[in-house]
């Protein structure tokens, strides 16, 4: 009676399983067996435990699923290592092939063609029955894909092997990713987009017009803020296709709201995307550009180097009087440190040298390390010589291996190079000009009438012509051991006449001469806007008797068209002559107050033709308080004059 209660009980409340079912250990037809199921592992608590009868357990079996058998067609394609095994399975299985076995063929073709793993041409394959069979099968499960992704995955493998446009394989995908064309994801629509560029179709033309449209239509639904990679693709992508400023302005808001989550790669890409539009601050996407520099100097170190370059280099491009937001001189000082940690080569270090003379920027360690190479180089040149000295001429700095340096790129100027890159050549020497070097070879070549009469036509811009005169007096001024050919006299007159009037078409320098009349006299005491006979523009003159006292020069009214010279200044016959030269801050190197060597040469070259110069750093002068400008002037004025004096 004890050993049957719960059974007894459990049947009386139909809780439990029928009493002749329960097995227990005294039941005379128990036998042993575990209780957990092997297959679910499943164990529960019986209904009576609620009672706090004693447990009994029961074994509840969960329904099995039935495996699928494996899928023999994925699992020949996954351990096949070459085209011709992916080939022979397509014939073997041409009929059983469906559209994840197609999607999975097409991309292994692909990566075995990129693999070099495969013994196919591109004409070769198309023409094997192999892929013939292949296309021919995906002509019919095409239309029922369910999947754009698979549809553009295949049209990829097609294009890589140049499969024609107009063939029929193709012409189906591209009807059917036009019917799907606003299921496509954003980052699908940008590799279409790139896919249909390679194909030959009026059909793939209308697509590549069609997917900015759905591009701009979609973004603001399937932009995804967590997705840094798909929002720097789309940038790219919006800013090459020129769309509308909101949706650009969208993606750039999107990305600036999640900068700690940018990958390197990611902040170049971004870099590279806003470096293709003009005034940033009219998009309203500057901050973007900030924040990216901003990271980028941070992470100088960690970018891989061919990115850094390419990163620079379009820095450098951007870089305009205009656009001075591109300059970052903690980026150009993180970069510039890298390279001479880490000894980086020639072809790699050019690149950077060119973009600082681009920006003017002078880093003096990096200059030594550079020139260093320069000098002791045994690689191909990757530029003109004109580049790699240009860093030097900017900076007006010659270092230790100054001299062995151009004596090596000199070397590239032989071979009548100079006719096939006059230009190049020109400036070139007037950076070694720049340096004090005056390489005779050279500048007979460049002074050769033929040549000068060639490229100083009418589409000469004023930079030529001032650059022209300059090397021209420069070589008269500072290398008077020079016996070669000059500019014609009709030349130099010329050159004289296009500086004068691009000089005098420019804003002039109002408050300074307003603040030199008010420091000597008066109007008749300071004369503007004339040149020297060696063709110097100088902005302002004063002359001076002994003693100091400021004499008259400005009396006579004076044709504006007709040029000027210092030195037929009338009653100036027995005075000291200060001419006034006013430089911009564009004269300066960008992280300093250095003259640029250009500026720097005419400074010297002046002083050589005995003038008394009083250099103005516009900038510097501008930003002095009002009552401070005419003492300063004054004060500088003096200085020169107790210099002659004494």
């Amino acid at each position: 009676m004890r050993r049957s209660l719960p059974n007894l009980l459990n049947s009386y409340l139909k809780l439990g399983s029928k009493p002749h079912l329960i097995r227990t250990e005294h039941s005379d037809n128990y036998r042993p067996s575990q209780v957990k199921n092997q297959l679910t592992k499943v164990r529960t608590r019986h209904p009576s435990s609620i009672f706090q009868l004693p447990i009994i357990d029961s074994v509840v079996p969960s329904p099995t699923v039935p495996l699928s058998p494996p899928d023999r067609v994925l699992e020949a394609a996954n351990s096949a290592n070459s085209i011709k095994e992916i080939f022979e399975i397509v014939l073997k299985e041409e009929k059983n092939l469906e559209e994840k076995h197609l999607t999975k063929i097409f991309r292994l073709i692909l990566q075995f063609q990129n693999n070099s793993r495969t013994c196919y041409s591109s004409d070769a394959l198309q023409n094997h029955i192999g892929f013939l069979k292949l296309c021919q099968r995906l002509l019919r499960v095409a239309p029922n894909m369910t999947d754009p992704a698979d549809l553009v995955a295949c049209l990829k493998t097609l294009v890589f092997c140049e499969v024609a446009g107009e063939s029929r394989i193709v012409q189906t995908l591209l009807h059917l990713l036009k019917s799907r064309v606003n299921d496509l994801t954003l980052q699908q629509i940008i590799f279409l987009d790139f896919l249909l560029r390679k194909i030959k179709s009026p059909l793939a033309d209308a697509l590549v017009i069609a997917l900015p449209v759905v591009f701009q239509t979609q973004l603001e639904v399937q932009l995804n803020a967590d997705n840094i990679k798909t929002m720097s693709d789309s940038l790219r992508y919006a800013i090459d296709r020129r769309a509308s400023a909101p949706k650009v302005k969208f993606i750039a808001d999107s990305l600036l709201s999640n900068s700690n989550k940018w990958e390197n790669s990611e902040i170049c890409s971004v870099i590279w995307s806003l470096s293709k539009v003009r005034f940033l601050p009219d998009h309203g996407i500057l901050p973007l550009l900030e924040n990216a520099l901003d990271q980028l100097a941070k992470r100088v170190n960690r970018i891989e180097r061919k990115d850094l370059e390419r990163t620079l280099v379009a820095v450098g491009e951007n870089y305009t009087g205009k656009s001075q937001y591109w300059y970052h001189e903690e980026l150009c000082n993180a970069i510039a440190t890298r390279v001479v940690q880490e000894q980086w080569p020639l072809s790699s270090t050019s690149p950077i040298g060119r973009t600082f003379a681009k920006l003017s920027y002078v880093n003096f360690e990096f200059l030594d390390y550079y020139s260093g190479l320069i000098a002791t180089t045994d690689e191909k040149l990757t530029m003109h010589p004109h580049y790699l000295l240009a860093p030097f001429a900017v900076a007006n700095y010659r270092t230790p291996n100054v001299e062995k340096m151009v004596e090596q790129l000199l070397k590239y100027s032989a071979d009548n190079m100079v006719v096939k890159k006059y230009q190049q050549w020109f400036r070139f020497a007037i950076d070694c000009a720049t340096l004090g070097f005056y390489p005779r070879s050279l500048i007979s070549q460049i002074f050769e009438e033929s040549f000068v009469n060639s490229h100083f036509g009418k589409q000469a811009s004023h930079l030529d012509w001032l650059q022209l005169d300059v090397l021209n007096r420069s070589v008269r001024l500072e290398c008077p051991e020079y016996d070669g050919p000059y500019p014609t006299a009709a030349i130099t007159e010329q050159c004289h006449r296009k500086i004068y009037e691009a000089n005098m078409q420019k804003e002039q320098f109002v408050s300074v001469e307003k603040a030199l009349q008010s420091g000597v006299g008066g109007l008749p005491y300071v004369t503007s806007g004339l040149l020297t006979k060696h063709g110097h523009f100088i902005d302002h003159v004063i002359a001076m008797r002994p003693g100091g006292y400021p004499v008259a020069i400005n009396t006579a009214s004076h044709d504006p068209d007709t040029i000027r010279y210092v030195e037929d200044l009338d009653g100036t016959s027995g005075c000291q002559l200060v001419l006034v030269k006013v430089f911009r801050s564009n004269a300066y190197v960008v992280n300093g107050d250095r003259l640029r060597g250009i500026y720097d040469l005419e400074l010297r070259t002046l002083e050589r033709a005995g003038y008394d110069i009083l250099p103005v750093n516009l900038g510097k002068w501008e930003s002095l308080q009002d009552y401070e400008k005419i003492p300063f002037l004054m004060q500088q004025v003096r200085l020169k004059e107790k210099a002659v004096t004494l």
